[in-house]
């Protein structure tokens, strides 16, 4: 059996459209569907130090994301039906869900959709909260809202760095980006060269074909979700770290308010990063059992 990703995998869905994705690890292991962040792309996962013969992740993009093809009008609440018909094809009965930072609110979109016993677990790991919740306003992410807020002005910060990525060094992207960006101790440790350019080769992907996907997340999550979460059943899982400086710890408020079955881990001097390094294995885990 392989050890993943795979370079390049396309799954034609019913209407044209085509999703890209990676699997990693063994495919005689329970199968967990992984949402990258924003920005991302189906190699995200090239950073953490996965037990490849203790997993199946099946990493998808989103439309307009990597290889995958934009959809006009895509909206979160469209994502479930697209997942489902995915599992289909890779003829997969049942699965669980990880969402990070920016593919969080896309698992629990399909947590709130996707009643049957089929999605078996949801986490979410260091999440995006709703546009509204207290803190989304500060740091990085209140960023990415304003951004999300003024389309033409988001439209032109990310064709600006989309330039940048693909025509300069990544080493050079990568130093230029650690710079700029407060790191808490724990990311910034993290990040070796060597995984800085895999860093810089995941966000590169995620734009290579076009900024479409990234554009309009950044819309979409600067307004409401189109569900609500107290409407959610299914237990959900939320993983975040107290240190991250991108995606505040404060958030967690409005998950620990709104969803009624939930289960919560926080871990001390954790990032937004490193959280999902140190502890991606124990969350393949938990929702594989």
């Amino acid at each position: 059996m392989k050890s993943f990703p795979e370079k390049k995998s396309l799954i034609l869905l019913r209407n044209g459209n085509k999703i890209g994705h990676a699997v990693y690890g063994n495919k005689n292991n329970f199968p967990i569907f992984y949402f990258h962040g924003w920005p991302g792309s189906r190699f995200e996962l090239k950073n953490i130090p996965l037990k490849k013969k203790k997993c199946f992740i099946i990493a998808l993009e989103r439309p307009g994301y990597g290889i995958s093809d934009s959809i006009s009008n895509f909206k979160i609440t469209d994502w479930p039906k697209i997942v489902l018909e995915v599992a289909n094809k890779l003829k997969i009965k049942k699965f669980s869900i990880i969402g990070v930072s920016g593919g969080a609110p896309f698992a629990l979109a399909c947590a709130n959709a996707i009643k049957s016993k089929r999605l078996k677990s949801v986490a979410i790991v260091c999440p995006l909260a709703p546009h509204n919740a207290k803190g989304m306003n500060k740091g990085k992410v209140g960023m990415l809202l304003n951004y999300g807020k003024k389309p033409f002005i988001s439209w032109l910060l990310i064709n600006f760095l989309r330039m940048r990525l693909l025509n300069s060094n990544l080493e050079k992207n990568f130093n230029r980006w650690k710079n700029k960006i407060p790191l808490p101790k724990s990311d910034s440790k993290l990040f070796t060269i060597d995984r800085g350019i895999r860093l810089m080769e995941n966000f590169k992907e995620s734009i290579k074909h076009g900024t479409t996907g990234v554009h309009r997340d950044a819309n979409l999550y600067s307004k409401d979700w189109g569900f609500k979460l107290k409407n959610i059943k299914k237990k959900i899982f939320i993983w975040h770290g107290d240190k991250d400086l991108t995606v505040p710890i404060i958030t967690n408020k409005y998950y620990k308010k709104k969803l009624k079955n939930k289960e919560m881990f926080i871990k001390s001097n954790e990032g937004h990063f490193s959280i999902c390094y140190n502890f991606m294995n124990d969350i393949v885990l938990q929702i594989s059992e």
